[in-house]
């Protein structure tokens, strides 16, 4: 059976998200919980893959995702959308005071910072290594309030004081998109039917700066007529391109599109972008990096 792992432990967004995956490709994995991001990406190979988290309504990109999957040489095979919906809870018999504490993640907090203002405004706010452990904390020292999937805390057996305190923005429900990553491109599915649509990540990592950079590649990129979906900008990758320092300072970016029905489209506006950034002219795969073309899914 294969391995899938993901940003542990157990009763978080990620394990969610691991197992909606699952349920999405009609494939059975062993699930399995990781410490960092950095040893997720880093142990994909042929039957090991990878949930990471990639992009949040809210708090905006993971950085370190992608920066990971482009260093190490990874692939994206598919996105997971999944509804992000904080609840409160304490331990059973108890009261919050002015000398309680709220525990979550540090994503978390800032994410219900509208209901924390409105009802538990001088209570002080720590941040824990996940919303699980926050569960785990509060268990353990018999006070104090959790934020975290509503899920968590009843297993745990704290009492639900709230339920879906998250902020809203412009009435939009917030949510999380982590993405499945492989590591030679191949995916543990078939490709399904019923996705109409997928998507493509790309790195633009150009050999120099100069002026109006940005605007020529996006340019570029409305020329062939491709909808790009976001884009991310990112400290460059420092190493040499045919024994050519890097300029100093360099910047990269990701681009995330909607990938078009003519694949030779895409194809190219690739090639064209790695003939416009490369110094000499010649095409370089090394100026434009292709992590996954992948369809998106939503729970």
């Amino acid at each position: 059976m294969p391995e899938l792992h993901y940003l542990g432990p157990a009763e978080t967004f990620a394990e969610q998200a691991a197992k909606t995956l699952e349920r999405t490709l009609g494939d059975r994995f062993d699930l399995i919980p990781k410490r960092s991001l950095e040893e997720l990406i880093e142990n994909v190979d042929d039957s090991t893959f990878a949930v990471v988290p990639y992009y949040n309504l809210y708090e905006g990109l993971v950085q370190e995702t992608l920066d990971l999957i482009t260093e190490n040489g990874r692939h994206i095979a598919a996105a997971q959308r999944i509804s992000v919906k904080f609840a409160i809870g304490r331990f059973p018999g108890t009261s919050p005071d002015a000398d309680d504490v709220v525990y979550s993640h540090p994503k978390a907090i800032p994410q219900c910072s509208v209901f924390l203002s409105q009802h538990f405004r001088y209570i002080r706010r720590q941040e824990v290594l996940s919303t699980a452990e926050a569960t785990r904390v509060v268990v353990e020292k018999r006070s104090g309030l959790a934020i975290a999937r509503r899920e968590a805390l009843q297993k745990a057996g704290l009492e639900i004081i709230a339920d879906d305190i998250g902020n809203r923005q412009y009435g939009r429900t917030n949510f999380t998109e982590f993405l499945l990553v492989t590591g030679n491109g191949s995916v543990p599915f078939k490709p399904l039917e019923t996705v109409s649509k997928s998507r493509t990540m790309i790195a633009v990592i150009p050999t120099s700066d100069r002026v109006g950079l940005l605007a020529d590649i996006l340019g570029q990129i409305s020329f062939f007529g491709i909808n790009l979906l976001k884009i991310h900008s990112r400290p460059g990758l420092i190493e040499p391109v045919n024994d050519v320092p890097i300029a100093h300072d360099p910047q990269m970016f990701y681009l995330e599109m909607e990938t078009p029905t003519v694949w030779r489209i895409f194809e190219l506006c690739m090639e064209t972008l790695n003939l416009r950034l490369s110094r000499t002219g010649e095409s370089s795969d090394h100026c434009v990096r292709v992590l996954g073309t992948y369809p998106l899914f939503e729970s």
